[in-house]
């Protein structure tokens, strides 16, 4: 992954919890209902930021977070901490390089972070990789809002998002059709119903 994008997170981290906390509170809140995460699960989040959605997952399962900003994970960190939550492990990661092995987690979440990586497809292969078979994806991403004005707005600033790492304007039903992924569920959240949480089934077998 780029360093220009670790340098934009580095810098987001001191203003990310202000800027994001409260307006995405909803979709991550929402997002970890539909996981119905079950006591014996393992769950990787990848793009955990700042740990925003640390103290919202139930007490004792096994988690593990990574993101690319190791300033972000500073603040995620914090929380762990505040929070005694010594079931929470978290490392600094490149989400297109995991460093996990074949079938390992029941549950994946992918926070705002598909539309930002320079390659989402592969990025996916990694996530269906160590994913185990017949887990469960999730993917909370912006979606833009459904007006066609704004929308075309969006497409010709998409080149200015992509610069400041809020993500590239394109359709998440066909990347995640590309990457043969079917979609479970979705349903709309946040302010303006902008942003998605998708359930996808992974039915991609991986030699362990």
């Amino acid at each position: 992954m780029s360093d220009h994008l670790k340098k934009i997170y580095s810098l987001y981290a001191y203003v990310y919890d202000t800027l994001f906390g409260k307006i995405f509170e909803h979709g991550r809140c929402t997002a970890l209902k539909m996981m119905d995460i079950e006591p014996h699960d393992t769950i990787l989040e990848v793009g955990i930021g700042t740990g925003l959605s640390l103290p919202l997952y139930p007490k004792g399962i096994s988690i593990i977070g990574i993101d690319l900003s190791e300033e972000m994970l500073l603040r995620a960190k914090t929380k762990k901490m505040k929070y005694t939550l010594n079931n929470v492990h978290l490392s600094t990661m490149d989400a297109s390089l995991l460093a996990f092995r074949n079938n390992t987690f029941d549950k994946v979440i992918a926070s705002h972070v598909i539309t930002v990586v320079p390659e989402p497809i592969h990025t996916l292969n990694e996530i269906k990789r160590v994913c185990k078979k017949e887990g469960d994806i999730f993917i909370l991403n912006y979606a833009g809002i459904d007006n066609q004005f704004i929308s075309r707005f969006e497409k010709i600033i998409s080149p200015i998002r992509d610069k400041l790492g809020l993500g590239k304007h394109f359709d998440l039903d066909l990347l995640l059709k590309e990457a043969s992924l079917p979609v479970m569920s979705k349903q709309q959240v946040n302010i303006f119903n902008a942003c998605q949480i998708i359930k996808c089934r992974n039915n991609t077998s991986s030699e362990a």
